[in-house]
């Protein structure tokens, strides 16, 4: 994808065609996919110099490549370890930022643009070197350098070009001053001269391609009011993108609710923003709330991960469905602020849908379309209260320990707020028993961490569960914890009959059979891996009863002992509990292979 800069105001440009008849001169530069950056503020740029200066050792030299007084964009690029970003300075790549979790800081990559500045300006580390061409993987030796300056310490990034200046490069200095190149590109020119420039410059510039498409989502948004003739919630987060649609939906002049929903694990500058926002708009606040669930249930399944988010069934699904079961039974039309660009995820998902996880609940996308320059340029705008932790270097709000975020943004969480990060890392140590799943962020992992992450660490670690389920054929076994038999012998009877015999539990009657044995660790029959569900849905627990918000019967309670109870002249056998529950999808049907009930 191409990003295009006018140069004659230093900003992006979202149309060039739009802009042409304000900028004499449009450059165009190719950025990786995604390609979907977003403005550095002040805090970012800070970051971003100290990583140049002390990749570089040159403080003037990181002053000079990001100006603090100049628009600068920030573009997140896959290809290493953690988080890493293009740095765009003048429309023109300068480098990549990226984290390196060992050293648990931010470090520079010098490219293009900026490699060339670092070779005019003769600063940072640098060298030229008696070739004709640059090629990849190859070693340099000290002979073969013609002049420069070099670090000392091993492992850092230099500039390296040819003597004839055509082909620049760079490389990492190796044991007694060896270069070893690691990428070579045709030479750039050095940055262009800039002028100073903010985001409302460039949000002005910009101004009649964002109303356009504004009012193209606009009438995108009545269109899905009149067409479902529901109730409408708008889902704030407390996020850019659900403020501009919130935003939208307050122009197309139709009645609205506000929905927050508090996982508990919140920024307090979040709270903050949910206030201030519901005041401005002047919509009634539903404020849906997971309570401290999380600490609870973390004890039950153990920290979540990438590939085991039971967090998100219990902190999010779980109350925003009850919140909506009671004030919405009809059903809701829900407003939210995804974007296609975001993650291949949500580019696949269409911008009007029916909620997979909340019954009765269409979900529309007006943003879908749009870009995060797009968005932040309607922010700016319109004057939109954005929430101020955007300005601490987070790029996305919402929990702050989620496994989905990278060590860059859990070392932002732990500088920041570090009682709740006290509390995450002494709950990783405890279930795991080893410190470096925290120091390193093994934890966000069950099934195996990443290549990319392996082979930077140089490290093999399995994630563990708090129950194993392991199905061959008709028969389950299940390892790990201490079976809870009356909860379970509760929930069987979803099944059909339940026997209790010396020789263990037979389930019949129903569609399926099982017969578990006397210490509930082994289950046969065409039944067993959904009685095996039952079983752990009754030993581990968050308590966010999906399971009785999803039956659609009301067949599930739970009795003044908090225990399940099942109504047998109710319940049909369905077991979409169990599609609803956290535990037997995470820790039964996906470890198996088995994503639907059969």
């Amino acid at each position: 994808m191409l990003l295009y800069w006018c140069e004659d105001f230093n900003v992006p440009v979202l149309d060039p065609r739009e802009a042409a008849g304000n900028c004499a001169k449009i450059s165009a530069t190719p950025i990786t996919e995604p390609s979907d950056p977003r403005p550095a503020f002040d805090v970012d740029k800070e970051i971003v110099q100290e990583a140049i200066a002390n990749e570089e050792g040159d403080w003037a030299l990181a002053s000079l490549l990001v100006p603090r007084d100049e628009v600068v964009l920030l573009n997140k690029i896959p290809g290493y370890a953690d988080q890493a970003d293009e740095v765009i300075v003048r429309g023109r790549v300068i480098g990549h930022r990226f984290y390196d979790i060992l050293e648990r800081r931010w470090r520079f990559r010098p490219l293009y643009e900026g490699a060339a500045e670092i070779l005019t300006q003769r600063r940072g580390w640098w060298a030229i070197l008696d070739l004709d061409t640059l090629p990849v993987n190859y070693d340099v030796h000290e002979e073969k350098i013609l002049e420069g300056s070099l670090p000392e310490k091993k492992y850092t990034h230099v500039v390296v070009s040819t003597r004839d200046g055509r082909i620049h490069g760079v490389a990492k200095l190796f044991r007694g001053r060896r270069l070893h190149i690691i990428k070579s590109w045709r030479a750039k020119p050095q940055l262009p001269p800039g002028v100073p420039s903010d985001l409302k410059t460039f949000a002005e510039l910009n101004r009649a391609y964002i109303e356009r498409k504004a009012e193209r989502a606009v009438e995108f948004l009545k269109r899905a009011f009149s067409q479902y003739k529901l109730p409408v919630v708008v889902s704030y987060s407390g996020g850019k993108d659900s403020l501009v649609a919130l935003d939208l939906v307050k122009r197309t002049g139709h009645p609205f609710y506000l929905l927050f929903n508090d996982t508990g694990l919140e920024a307090p500058e979040t709270y903050e923003n949910v206030k201030l926002v519901a005041q401005r708009y002047g919509a009634e606040l539903i404020w849906a709330s997971a309570g401290d669930s999380f600490w609870r249930a973390v004890k039950e399944f153990g920290p979540p991960a990438r590939d085991y988010r039971w967090c998100c069934k219990v902190l999010k699904m779980a109350p925003i469905t009850k919140a909506y079961l009671e004030r919405f039974p009809q059903g809701v039309v829900t407003v939210v602020g995804q974007r296609a660009a975001e993650s291949f995820q949500r580019a696949r998902q269409k911008p009007i849908s029916s909620s997979k996880w909340v019954a009765k609940t269409i979900v529309v996308a007006p943003l879908h379309e749009w870009s995060a320059l797009d968005v932040w340029a309607y922010i700016v705008l319109h004057g939109l209260p954005y929430n101020k932790a955007y300005e601490y270097g987070f790029d996305r709000l919402g929990c702050l320990i989620c496994p989905a975020n990278e060590m860059a943004e859990l070392e932002q969480v732990r500088r920041r707020y570090p009682e709740i990060y006290r509390r995450l890392a002494e709950e990783v140590v405890s279930f795991y028993g080893e410190q470096f799943y925290e120091e390193y962020g093994i934890w966000r992992w069950k099934r195996g961490v990443p290549g990319d992450v392996a082979r930077f660490l140089k490290i093999k670690a399995e994630g563990r569960y708090p129950v194993i389920v392991r199905r061959r054929d008709d028969k389950v076994e299940i390892e790990g914890g201490r079976p809870d038999v009356p909860t379970a012998l509760e929930l069987l009877k979803m099944m059909g009959n339940v026997n209790v015999g010396s020789n263990g539990v037979e389930v019949s009657g129903g569609k399926l059979r099982a017969t578990i044995s006397p210490d509930f660790r082994t289950i046969e029959g065409d039944g067993a891996l959904h009685a095996a569900a039952l079983v752990v849905r009754a030993q581990i627990c968050g308590h966010c009863d999906l399971c009785i918000s999803w039956c659609p019967t009301k067949a599930l309670s739970r009795g003044p002992d908090g225990r399940f109870r099942v109504d047998k002249e109710r319940c049909i056998g369905c077991l979409i509990c169990s599609k609803a529950c956290p535990s037997a999808q995470y820790l039964v049907y996906r470890t198996n292979e088995e994503m639907n009930l059969k």
